[in-house]
C-alpha cells in the first residue's frame, strides 16, 4: 500500500517548529504509519510532498539529508519531495494582492502560492507513483487537487481550522482601515473553495464537535471531529509562586493579538492588587509584540522553551487571552494535562469539552479576566480543584494515543468501504 501526504508546513528546523499545527500533523502521521504497517505489510510506502518557500534547498543532496532527518524524527520511512511555491517576482500593491482574490478562490492570500502550473505538476508527479490514498495537510496543500484532471484515489483531508470563520474574525481585529475592510469581499470566494475541498475529500477532518456540527449544518457530509491531543505528562503541584504563563508562537497573529491583549489590559489591573506578580510569555519570535524590549514591569519574554515540563512548574496560571482564529487551542489542552489551572476567553476555549467553573474559568472582558487570575493566584483550593477537573477531563478526551487510533479507524473503514478512484468534478473559476 502507498500513501501520498500533501503539506505545506514544512518543518525548516524540528526543535523549534513543534508548535500545534505541527503536534496535529505528527499525529496524522502517526496514525498513517499504523494504517501502513498495522498488518505487518512489507510493500508499505509513505510518500510526502512538501511546498515550501523558494528560497528552501531542493537540490538532490538537500532532499536526501531532509528525507533521513524527517523519518528519523518520525520513525516512519518515507519518500520526500519538495516543491517550491510560487510567488511574485516582484512585491504587489496591495490592491492588487486583495481584488483578484474576491472572485478567484485560488488567488486569496497564499493559496496562489499552491495553485500554480509547477505546483499542479508536482501533485501529479506524485500521484504518477499510483498512491493508494491521499492525506491532504490544511486547506491550501488542497488546492493542487482540485485543480488536477487527473484521477485521484480515496482522499481524506485535515482542514483543522475552519478557515472562512478564522478569517473573518481576524480582519475584525483592531486597527480596522479601508484595505482591511476590502477582505470581507474575499469571504464568499473563500467559503465556496472550502465546499469544494471538503466535498473532494472521502473525509474531512475538524478538530472540535463545534466545528463538525457547523459544517454539517451547512449540507457537508464526511465530517469527522479528530480533537488535538497530547501526551499525557505526570501532574504537577501546584506553585505558591504568583505566576501567570502565556505560551505560543508568535509568528501567528491570533497569538500576536493575545499576548498584547494580556500585557497591556489585563496584567496591569493584576499587578495594581499584587505588585508581586508576573507573568511569564514563552514561545518563538516575541520580538513580534509590541512591548518586546519595552521592560514592561514584571513581565518575562523567554522566548522558545525546550523544557515544557520546568516551565509549567514554575506557573500556577494558564493563560489564553485568544481573540480571534479557529479551531482549539493546543495550549489549554496541554495545560490540562499537567493539571493547571487555567483563565481563557471564550473564542480561547471554544470547540474544547472543558466546561467554565469546573474545569476552567471563563472570562472575555480585561477587568473580569484579571480578576479571575488573582482569585486563583490567592485560592489554593479552588486551583486545585479546577486543575484536577481539567486534568480528568483531559486523560477522557484528548489522549493522544486514543486519537490516534481513532484516526487509523476511521481511514481504514472508509478505505474499506468504498477504495476506487475518482476524478475532480467541479473545477473553482
Amino acid at each position: 500500500m502507498r500513501v501520498l501526504f500533501v503539506s505545506t508546513h514544512f518543518p525548516h528546523d524540528l526543535r523549534l517548529d513543534v508548535q500545534g499545527t505541527y503536534k496535529r500533523m505528527a499525529m496524522f502521521l502517526e496514525a498513517l504509519k499504523a494504517l501502513l504497517y498495522g498488518q505487518g505489510s512489507r510493500n508499505a510506502q509513505l510518500d510526502v510532498l512538501f511546498y515550501v518557500s523558494p528560497e528552501t534547498d531542493t537540490s538532490p543532496s538537500a532532499i536526501a539529508a531532509t528525507e533521513q532527518a524527517l523519518s528519523q524524527h518520525w520513525k516512519i520511512p518515507i519518500t520526500l519531495f519538495l516543491c517550491p511555491e510560487f510567488v511574485h517576482p516582484q512585491p504587489l500593491p496591495k490592491w492588487q494582492q486583495q481584488a483578484p482574490g474576491m472572485i478567484n478562490f485560488f488567488q486569496q492570500r497564499d493559496l496562489v502560492r499552491t495553485s500554480q502550473p509547477e505546483q499542479i505538476q508536482a501533485f501529479e508527479a506524485c500521484l504518477d507513483r499510483k498512491p493508494d490514498a491521499v492525506f491532504v495537510h490544511r486547506l491550501r496543500s488542497m488546492c493542487p487537487a482540485l485543480l488536477t484532471h487527473k484521477p485521484l484515489p480515496p482522499l481524506f483531508f485535515d482542514l483543522d481550522d475552519i478557515e472562512h470563520i478564522a478569517f473573518l474574525r481576524d480582519i475584525r481585529q483592531p486597527p480596522t482601515r479601508l484595505i482591511t475592510a476590502l477582505y470581507y469581499l474575499q469571504l464568499p470566494a473563500l467559503w465556496w473553495g472550502e465546499r469544494q475541498a471538503i466535498q473532494l475529500a472521502r473525509q474531512t477532518y475538524v478538530c472540535s464537535q463545534h466545528d463538525q456540527d457547523y459544517l454539517t449544518r451547512q449540507g457537508l457530509a464526511g465530517v469527522v471531529s479528530i480533537p488535538n491531543a497530547v501526551t499525557l505528562p505526570q501532574p504537577q503541584p501546584l506553585t505558591a509562586e504568583p505566576t501567570l504563563l502565556l505560551l505560543g508562537a508568535y509568528h501567528y497573529y491570533p497569538n500576536i493579538n493575545a499576548a498584547n491583549f494580556l500585557i497591556e489590559n489585563v496584567f496591569p489591573l493584576v499587578r495594581q492588587q499584587m505588585p508581586e506578580a508576573r507573568l511569564i510569555i514563552a514561545g518563538k519570535q516575541p520580538e513580534n509584540i509590541r512591548s518586546y524590549g519595552s521592560g514592561a514591569p514584571g513581565v518575562e519574554f523567554t522566548g522558545f522553551v525546550d523544557d515544557l515540563e520546568a516551565l509549567y512548574r514554575r506557573s500556577r496560571v494558564v493563560c489564553c487571552t485568544i481573540l480571534s482564529g479557529g479551531g482549539t487551542r493546543v495550549k489549554l489542552v496541554e495545560a490540562a494535562a499537567y493539571g493547571k489551572p487555567m483563565v481563557s476567553t471564550r473564542i480561547g476555549a471554544e470547540g474544547l469539552v472543558f466546561t467554565d467553573g469546573q474545569d476552567f474559568l471563563q472570562r472575555d472582558e480585561p477587568q473580569a479576566f484579571a480578576s479571575a487570575c488573582l482569585m486563583l493566584l490567592q485560592n489554593d483550593d479552588l486551583c486545585d480543584r479546577l486543575g484536577a477537573a481539567a486534568r480528568m477531563t483531559a486523560i477522557k478526551q484528548y489522549d493522544r494515543a486514543n486519537i490516534v487510533h481513532s484516526i487509523q479507524q476511521f481511514m481504514q473503514q472508509e478505505l474499506g468501504r468504498n477504495p476506487q478512484q475518482r476524478v475532480p468534478s467541479k473545477q473553482l473559476n
